[in-house]
């Protein structure tokens, strides 16, 4: 595989760059919603329309990397899919402390692969823990009541620890985004970024800009861009049909996530609930198939 330029600049950086820097202006003058319940509706809507579809583009990309052929393939190949998901739900319902902190160091490595090209597993492995970590040193308050909502009094305990190292982590963060400007300064512009918006965004805020602008949409793009048109019609419609299976499931099973964990306090934490920990169950079997169709397209055995 070609390495790209130190000087190429994908859509998704300046789509992520702008919309961090409206997020910015917004929260500057006030704009965003006192009211969290606000903030987690639109937090489910950002993931619905330009979250979803970029997972729901697994099975695409699995048959592509040849983790199923046929008709009884791509059954199995689902099968395999819903049982993984299912395993977190269940696993969330016994051991909620337990599976927050696999979620987190799981969704680490998994949002580090957006610099995959650029950064060795060190580096990536930094930004991603930094990544996730920041928003417990800059918002402490938000972060402890959201995971004591999705983990009751483990979520307390992985906030506290998030909020210790993510000083340390900010600091090596920015050395990692320094030894990037040699490779690509685009992705040592997305790690400032990163930086910079954990810190001066609500958490929620924060999470819509990096996963939707920024992480689905680089995914989206790589799925396509070697793919003729045919192809992309046919990914454009296995993403749409994915997104509204999802969407079916997840409304099935919101009265049963809702009631997860921690008493509800308000009306909206059971939407909280749903968001999260229905990501939680889909990071799983997401990653398996991108890690795979990486190892694929790299050549290793």
């Amino acid at each position: 595989m070609t390495r790209p330029s130190a000087l190429a600049v994908a859509p998704e950086t300046w789509l992520f760059l702008a919309m961090g820097a409206l997020g910015v202006a917004l929260s500057a003058i006030g704009a965003f919603p006192a009211s969290n319940a606000a903030l987690v509706a639109v937090l489910a809507v950002a993931v619905a329309l330009m979250g979803l579809p970029h997972g729901a583009l697994d099975p695409w990309v699995a048959r592509r990397a040849g983790l199923w052929k046929g008709r009884w393939g791509f059954a199995a190949f689902n099968l395999a899919y819903v049982a993984m998901a299912a395993l977190v739900l269940v696993a969330w319902r016994l051991a909620p402390g337990i599976s927050l902190a696999l979620f987190l160091a799981i969704s680490a490595w998994h949002f580090a692969g957006d610099w995959r090209d650029h950064l060795p597993g060190w580096a990536r492995a930094m930004a991603g823990a930094a990544l996730l970590a920041l928003p417990a040193w800059r918002w402490p308050s938000q972060v402890h009541d959201s995971f004591v909502l999705l983990a009751g009094p483990e979520g307390a305990l992985i906030a506290a620890g998030l909020n210790a190292a993510a000083p340390w982590l900010a600091a090596g963060l920015v050395a990692v985004a320094l030894a990037a400007m040699r490779r690509s300064r685009a992705t040592a512009s997305e790690l400032m970024a990163v930086l910079a918006l954990a810190l001066a965004l609500p958490p929620l805020v924060y999470f819509i800009v990096y996963f939707c602008a920024l992480h689905s949409v680089r995914h989206l793009r790589l799925a396509g861009q070697d793919a003729d048109p045919a192809s992309r019609r046919r990914m454009v419609a296995v993403a749409v049909v994915y997104t509204a299976l999802t969407l079916a499931a997840a409304a099935a099973a919101w009265p049963w996530l809702a009631a997860n964990g921690a008493p509800a306090r308000a009306p909206d934490d059971g939407l909280l609930r749903l968001v999260f920990i229905g990501l939680a169950a889909l990071t799983l079997p997401h990653m398996a198939v991108v890690m795979i169709a990486e190892r694929t397209r790299s050549g290793a055995p």
